[in-house]
């Protein structure tokens, strides 16, 4: 079998917040075309390895390397290059209130390739399509939509730039059972059809199982030893189902498990 070349690799990761440390001594490699869903329970530092493969978030050790290039080396103009490449959909969405739907997806053609403006539209309908979005939402403003269509036109907004890296957080959040599968759809097909390599962070066990080809989970430091590893499992969704480390296990199954004695411990 012929070998899958990396497009990103992280090697001894390192991040924290003054002294609140949240990435601990991360290595990970992400293949080429490949969909990765990192999960964990809140706090275990998903959304910060997320910004920091992006390089919104500069580690204190290790690095994230791109493409064969080390984000952290980078200059501004050089990172901002970089971040074309990727696609960035937000867990709030972070669409602009104050623009259209259809200003808010031709914002980054409009600020990364202005002098193609005449190819904007067709771009921007082309995204919209994908997304299985109608023309008449098109002069509509966040606001007048529901959670679901607003994380579609988040999408759309990503696609129109044709990423390389499409980057997910928590992109099922907040939204019923029939919404979430539709998104997940979007995602197999958006993974298809664009020959990306996805990246996302999740809660959500059935969007991962569906979606994801490999699953990696996160445990919070302050509960691990100093000489354990963060990483407590990394992948395929059936591997997961089988593992018997009993964090594990408890977090895919939905388990309170020890951490109501842990909770209660901390109130008392």
């Amino acid at each position: 079998m012929v070998a899958v070349e990396p497009i990103i690799d992280i090697l001894n990761l390192h991040v924290r917040f003054g002294q609140q440390h949240v990435l601990r001594d991360i290595s990970l490699t992400v293949s080429r075309g490949q969909t990765l869903a990192i999960i964990g329970e809140s706090g275990c530092g998903k959304t910060v390895l997320l910004k920091t493969i992006i390089g919104l978030i500069r580690p204190q050790q290790g690095y994230v390397d791109f493409d064969r290039q080390r984000i952290d080396q980078l200059s501004e103009r050089a990172l901002a290059e970089q971040r074309t490449r990727f696609g960035f959909v937000f867990q709030s969405s972070a669409l602009f209130d104050s623009m259209t739907v259809a200003e808010n997806i031709l914002f980054p053609l409009r600020q990364h390739k202005p002098k193609q403006r005449a190819e904007h539209r067709e771009q921007m309908l082309a995204g919209l399509a994908e997304v299985g979005l109608p023309t008449s939402v098109l002069d509509k403003r966040p606001a007048e939509l529901s959670g679901g269509m607003r994380k579609r036109v988040g999408l759309a907004r990503s696609l129109v730039m044709h990423p390389e890296v499409l980057l997910y957080d928590e992109p099922t959040t907040g939204l019923d059972p029939i919404v979430s599968d539709v998104i997940n759809e979007l995602m197999i097909r958006t993974s298809k059809n664009y020959d990306v390599t996805s990246v996302i962070v999740t809660h959500d066990m059935k969007s991962a199982r569906k979606v994801a080809d490999r699953v990696v989970m996160l445990y919070p430091l302050s509960r691990l030893e100093p000489d354990e590893s963060q990483v407590i499992f990394d992948g395929t969704p059936e591997e997961i189902d089988a593992s018997t480390d009993r964090r594990v296990s408890q977090f895919v199954r939905g388990e309170a498990g020890d951490r109501l004695m842990e909770l209660r411990d901390q109130v008392g």
